[in-house]
């Protein structure tokens, strides 16, 4: 069976942050990807790495949009999607057009850029109408097709609103998982999911899946005490490991 050529410690590793990132994913509704692609990407070029992501996702999908769509709003949320069906292909077109390496350093500057806006505890002032909903969902969709980890723009804004963390959540479900399914898409459409890599994602997703069940129902017990700050000290968690393996 093919797997991507990978040694047996790089596949141990590429399952846990698979698993890591699942449980994040079930937990806060976003977090996956900043784990996901960063690590399968020590191991794979960039595109697969991301490829795998949006592959293991739609299982994830079916799972957790029937009860967001309930506790999202979703007049708030359709501009946002707008916006991301604007930007994902663009982003997939540059993903695919640059070198791997310079790719990879970019995902590291993204990750970077990431934690540093959410651990500041930035907040878009003022009022967050369709205009920001409508951009953000542009930027993160480009970032989601060039860098696989798009989900930081629509957060913050989306964290932005007086919102219960029920809404916020829910919201935060519906945009990441409309935009992974477009990013998958994109990447059928420019031909970047092979069989080998379709294989892979398959055998990861049941790992993906279960992690991220176990993070859903830690939120639904006790999550919604520790929403914003579990988010940010992830995050936080995240990007220094991720840092310190790019410098060594």
């Amino acid at each position: 069976m093919d797997f991507l050529g990978l040694s047996h410690e790089s596949l141990l590793l590429c399952f846990l942050s698979i698993a890591v990132g699942g449980f994040l994913r079930g937990f806060l509704g976003f977090g996956a990807a900043l784990v996901i692609v960063p690590t399968l990407s020590f191991a794979l070029p960039p595109v697969v790495a991301i490829a795998i992501l949006v592959i293991i996702e739609i299982p994830t999908i079916l799972y957790l949009v029937p009860t967001s769509i309930r506790d999202s709003n979703l007049k708030t949320v359709t501009p946002m999607l707008i916006g991301i069906l604007i930007a994902v292909p663009v982003g997939t077109a540059v993903l695919i057009g640059v070198d791997p390496a310079k790719m990879k350093l970019a995902i590291s500057v993204v990750l970077l850029m990431t934690v540093a806006l959410l651990a500041s505890g930035w907040r878009i002032k003022g009022n967050v109408g369709q205009g920001v909903m409508l951009g953000s969902g542009m930027i993160g969709g480009f970032v989601q097709g060039a860098a696989g980890m798009g989900g930081p723009p629509l957060v913050t804004a989306l964290m932005s609103l007086p919102d219960n963390a029920n809404t916020t959540r829910g919201n935060i479900v519906i945009a990441l998982s409309s935009m992974s399914l477009l990013n998958f898409i994109a990447l059928l459409i420019y031909g970047q999911i092979s069989f080998s890599v379709l294989t892979f994602g398959i055998i990861s997703a049941p790992v993906y899946v279960l992690s991220n069940y176990l993070g859903a129902k830690f939120f639904r017990q006790q999550g919604n005490e520790h929403f914003r700050r579990a988010a940010l000290i992830a995050l936080t968690s995240i990007a220094i490991l991720t840092i310190y393996n790019n410098l060594t």
